[in-house]
């Protein structure tokens, strides 16, 4: 028995590592690619069309994040039992709220528009908001595929639609097409993604349609998912809102190169980590000494990962930006290296994330957003009166003091109390 479940620890650790590689793999194409593409970009834009693609792509993220309302991840944790009702009123919802999307981007891109003097705002806007109407098409099969953990058909179908969107990206800047070059690829790649996740997974809707077996409770955990979801989109995009309209589009165009540059390959990294690391731990919420063990172990293995990659681009950049991106933009080379290391306690705070998730205590990761956030914006408020630099600065010592903090009060509340619950506190069925 001992050596069975030794053998089981080992096969679920090499699955972990197997698919940390194959998203690792991935992102080792997409960062090629988009490598590429960052240098050409450098080369034949300045820092006020940066801005412009900048200011789009932030806009639509901000309104992009409520088609990640939870029902996927609903679909990832809930039980065998429940999954076919689960899955059919998880793709009728799905309709609802990427149309919904879709009139609100189309609507919302005039007094934006309006509001940050760049009529080019209105036609981008409304080309991304195109894209809601294919997503209802793939979402429950992205769902289903990560229920199984085959994360390797997860980096290929991301990582080709990301890679050749920055091919095309390429294409269409030494074509002269200024910020459209950036914004329209992401429409012309959004079918490669819905495609691939149907090719995936054979999955068709069953029952009535206007059947909504469950939806409360997809709404319950989903409503708790999507808020954090909100804030993090929120931390990650607002800053270049702040930026734009306090120092203007060349600032914006200027902290959106060292943000990509520098941070891009980190959260790229990161975002990898967390897609493997959710589902493994949601395999073994159940077990308390096991799910203690596999994070622990999980934690370990992305540290020996994450660390070294990310230092090193930080403490090269000063050698890199100026040889490979050109003199020009030199000047961001500070804020590239602060934003660089911004992402070192990163993987802290997800992790511990991925944690409350698969052990059903959402409200403790939506009470930790909630503060931090609020936190984050405050202080990237004042900061952006001052300079750039001083926004870099204290989006560092932000991250530092608090994400550290935030696994040891996970840690505590998960593993540390006298009776440990791993049933989810949002109502669920059977084991969940």
């Amino acid at each position: 028995m001992i050596t069975a479940l030794k053998q089981r620890l080992l096969s679920t650790e090499n699955r972990f590592l197997r698919n940390l590689g194959w998203l690792g793999a991935s992102e080792v194409f997409v960062r090629t690619t988009r490598l590429i593409t960052a240098i050409v970009l450098a080369r034949v834009m300045d820092p006020l069309i940066f801005g412009v693609a900048a200011l789009v792509l932030t806009i639509n993220e901000l309104i992009r994040v409520f088609s990640r309302n939870g029902i996927g991840a609903k679909i990832v944790q809930c039980a065998d039992a429940e999954l076919d009702s689960i899955t059919n009123t998880a793709y009728r919802l799905n309709f609802i709220f990427c149309f919904a999307l879709f009139v609100v981007q189309c609507l919302v891109a005039y007094p934006l528009a309006a509001f940050y003097h760049t009529p080019q705002l209105v036609p981008m806007l409304q080309v991304l908001a195109i894209t809601y109407l294919l997503m209802p098409y793939g979402m429950v099969q992205a769902a289903l595929v990560q229920r199984q953990q085959r994360l390797k058909t997860v980096a290929f179908i991301d990582g080709a639609q990301v890679g050749i969107d920055n091919v095309i990206t390429t294409v269409f800047a030494l074509m002269g097409m200024g910020a459209w070059a950036i914004v329209l690829p992401k429409f012309l790649t959004s079918p490669i993604w819905v495609f691939g996740y149907r090719r995936a997974f054979a999955w068709q809707p069953t029952g009535r349609m206007r059947s909504f077996a469950l939806w409360q409770d997809v709404l319950k955990f989903g409503r708790y998912f999507l808020s954090i979801e909100l804030l993090k989109t929120a931390r990650l995009n607002l800053d270049n809102m702040i930026i734009g309209r306090l120092l203007g589009m060349e600032a914006l165009g200027l902290y959106y190169f060292a943000r990509n540059a520098g941070l891009g390959f980190s959260l790229t990294l990161i975002n990898a980590i967390n897609s493997a690391l959710y589902p493994s731990l949601c395999e073994v919420k159940d077990n308390a000494v096991a799910l203690r063990a596999r994070f622990v172990r999980n934690l370990r293995q992305i540290g020996l990962v994450a660390v070294p990659l990310i230092s090193l681009q930080a403490g090269l950049a000063f050698i890199y930006v100026p040889l490979v991106f050109g003199e020009q933009w030199i000047s961001a080379v500070p804020i590239l290296t602060l934003l660089c290391l911004s992402a070192l306690p990163r993987p802290l705070a997800e992790g511990a994330s991925a944690l409350t998730l698969a052990t059903g205590r959402i409200n403790i990761d939506l009470r930790w957003n909630l503060l931090f956030t609020a936190i984050f914006i405050a202080t990237v408020l004042v900061a952006a009166t001052i300079s750039l630099f001083a926004v870099a600065a204290t989006i560092l010592v932000i991250y530092i003091i608090s994400h550290p903090l935030y696994l040891i009060y996970v840690w505590r509340v998960v593993f540390k109390q006298p009776a440990i619950n791993l049933q989810p506190e949002i109502p669920a069925y059977a084991s969940n």
